[in-house]
């Protein structure tokens, strides 16, 4: 009899040291851990994010509205020299909206807001920036609004409460250019399907293709651009299905001067024509542009 109760006792022991320990387990797990700037993953909400900063396109006004497909980029700009950044989820479709996310912030952190996803970059001893890609666009504003429209804005996060943190945002603008091309012929629109665009020389009178990639930097916050990288080849825009009024729909890098555009145009029936026109087109503003092919 004795040793079964010497027994129950070192069973009993072992219990409540067990339960001992997966408390402690659990506490630990459960403990919010900060950094040494009081940055810890929190839920973001900022609220009346309005609608010059996004998204779908309206074809009558061109006016911009969010979708609840849309996952902008985050950035924590006071992170540096650490890369913070992820997604934020719009609660709602409309020319407003609140987005919400996890975010790794304290109250102060400043915030870029970035349109379509990105991906952003810090090389060592460098600035921070991101990457855009002209590349693949199927000449609708659709699919701009979709992957194209770049939008980027400054927010800050305003107030911390443990888990949760509100912010605001506001300065927000358009990267690229929107324009609508129109094609067309003596006898009337080309049934367009598919456009290659390229600078053209102004020397020489050679085509020099056109940047298919550029950079925002982040290293000035509160003024930034799109900046074009090196022409490389032609940009070429395919329709999924060809335009009978001759009408492509494209995002182009701003050019503050005039420069020649040459373009190549190719009917559903393969037929090919082309046209060289000056113009410049500034950051942020949609263009109507009519085009004469032979």
């Amino acid at each position: 009899m004795m040793k079964m109760k010497l027994t129950s006792i070192k069973a009993f022991g072992f219990v409540m040291i067990a339960a001992l320990l997966g408390a402690c387990s659990s506490d630990d797990s459960t403990t919010p851990q900060e950094d040494n700037n009081g940055r810890r993953m929190r839920q973001l909400t900022i609220q009346n994010v309005a609608m010059n900063t996004r998204a779908a396109i309206n074809p009558s006004t061109y006016e911009a509205t969010w979708e609840t497909t849309d996952r902008p980029t985050y950035i924590i700009l006071s992170a540096q020299p650490e890369l913070r950044y992820g997604t934020l989820t719009p609660s709602a479709a409309g020319a407003s909206t609140t987005l919400t996310g996890s975010v790794y912030c304290t109250l102060g952190d400043n915030i870029a807001i970035v349109l379509p996803t990105v991906t952003p970059e810090l090389p060592a001893n460098g600035s921070l920036s991101y990457p855009i890609d002209l590349s693949g666009q199927k000449g609708t504003l659709a699919d701009i609004g979709a992957r194209y429209h770049y939008i980027y804005g400054v927010g800050s996060v305003t107030s911390t409460d443990g888990a949760t943190a509100t912010g605001t945002i506001s300065n927000t603008k358009s990267l690229l250019s929107l324009c609508k091309f129109t094609f067309t012929t003596i006898d009337g629109p080309v049934n367009v399907k598919s456009v290659q665009i390229n600078y053209k020389s102004e020397y020489t009178g050679n085509l020099i293709g056109y940047p298919q990639t550029g950079t925002v930097s982040l290293a000035n916050p509160a003024s930034v651009s799109a900046e074009a990288g090196d022409p490389s080849g032609p940009l070429t825009v395919t329709l999924d299905k060809a335009n009978a009024e001759g009408v492509v729909y494209v995002a182009l890098f701003p050019c503050s001067k005039k420069l020649a555009f040459h373009f190549t145009v190719s009917d559903n029936d393969n037929n090919t024509y082309t046209a060289t026109k000056n113009a410049k087109m500034l950051e942020g503003k949609y263009y109507e542009v009519p085009v004469t092919v032979e």
